[in-house]
């Protein structure tokens, strides 16, 4: 009687090296001599800090024969293009490689981007190089691992080292409102948004919008795109200035300002797509701040009567069309989706579906099934 050929279920040595872990035996106390940084991270054995001109190099043990290299920068970064840089550079003369995970998620409130890279030498060896980095309000926290295998090790020993990071000589700002969007492509997650919001000391509304993506393009290349976004907004709603930035693969193709004037209007100022731009924006009538969208959203989707509301607002969203205001449409479908109402959302020419909880955004998902976003926190 023929029978079917059973698949291997032996290791290969690849598989076996991606499967060791290692434990952290102990707490360790790190600082840098000038007092810049400080923070406690688990290893297996002191970690050791060097200073480089603009960065602070942390050598951390995990107990594999190369040890972690994390770095504490001076600055913020750009979350995706400074992970994508970090992967490719060292690896820029392989003869193969090949991406192995693509992750986002969060530290406590911190979000994180990871990367896993397969590659393989002229004398046909292969590694593994692991990356991650955490973003913060001052700094970027960026670890690197040139071995196979330890990835949970490795994410731990970062998540330590995030946990406990302070920068000396900063006071962070208290933020009356905060949340991470993670993005979602199928089953991977591939970024995140994170949203701030406070009253200034004047008591107009202060904004900040994050995002920053890592998308597979094909087997061994991903697109990155970052966007950082501040803006004032009066208590009432109405937009006073933003200033927006989004750079692709590490490349800036916009910056933009975009100030009241005293006749009421707006003028734009900025580079877009490499055009010089310094014009009035059109269609000023009512466009208003990103907190008080999420506050119209809230109320909309909460009323005392119990009953969903459409909302429509105009908003400047500078990627669409950097001299128009975009009106924002939301439209409850009258689903709901464990006990939350249901949206469809209309924006710069994009259809998105989601359910928004007392908190704001629970989920959104952009019709067509590319992304999807759902609010960890």
């Amino acid at each position: 009687t023929a029978t079917m050929p059973q698949a291997s279920t032996v290791e290969t040595p690849l598989q076996k090296a991606l499967a060791r872990e290692s434990t952290l035996s102990g707490s360790f106390a790190v600082a840098a001599n000038d007092n810049f940084f400080s923070a406690n991270v688990s290893s297996s054995a002191p970690p050791t800090v060097t200073a480089h001109e603009g960065v602070y190099q942390v050598t951390v043990p995990i107990d594999s024969k190369i040890p972690a290299e994390c770095f504490v920068y001076h600055e913020p970064l750009d979350a995706a293009a400074t992970l994508n840089m970090l992967i490719n550079e060292p690896l820029s003369a392989m003869s193969k490689t090949q991406i192995l995970a693509i992750d986002a998620g969060t530290f406590g409130r911190r979000p994180y981007l990871y990367q896993e890279k397969l590659y393989i030498n002229d004398q046909q060896v292969a590694g593994v190089l692991k990356g991650i980095v955490v973003a913060f309000e001052d700094t970027l926290l960026a670890c690197l691992h040139d071995t196979a295998g330890y990835s949970k090790t490795f994410r731990k020993m970062a998540a330590s080292f995030a946990d406990k990071l302070a920068l000396h000589g900063v006071s962070p700002e208290s933020w009356a409102h905060e949340e991470v969007l993670l993005w979602k492509l199928r089953d991977m997650n591939v970024g995140f948004t994170t949203y701030r919001a406070a009253p200034d000391k004047d008591g107009d509304i202060k904004s900040t919008v994050e995002t920053s993506l890592v998308i597979p393009r094909s087997n061994s290349e991903a697109f990155t795109h970052d966007e950082y976004n501040i803006t004032y907004e009066e208590p009432g709603g109405a937009l006073i200035n933003g200033r927006y930035a989004e750079a692709e693969n590490g490349s800036l193709n916009l910056n933009i300002s975009l100030d009241r004037t005293e006749q009421g209007g707006y003028q734009v100022e900025g580079v877009f797509q490499g055009k010089e731009i310094s014009a009035a924006l059109q269609g000023t009538s009512g466009v208003v701040g990103p907190y008080y969208q999420y506050q119209e959203m809230v109320r909309a989707a909460n009323p005392v009567s119990g009953q969903p509301r459409a909302l429509t607002v105009d908003t400047y969203l500078p990627s669409a069309n950097p001299l128009q205001t975009v009106a924002m449409n939301m439209n409850p479908t009258g689903r709901q989706i464990d006990g939350l109402p249901e949206y469809a959302r209309v924006f710069a020419g994009l259809m998105a579906a989601g359910v928004v909880d007392g908190g704001g955004r629970k989920s959104v998902g952009v019709r067509g099934g590319w992304v999807d976003a759902v609010c960890v926190w």
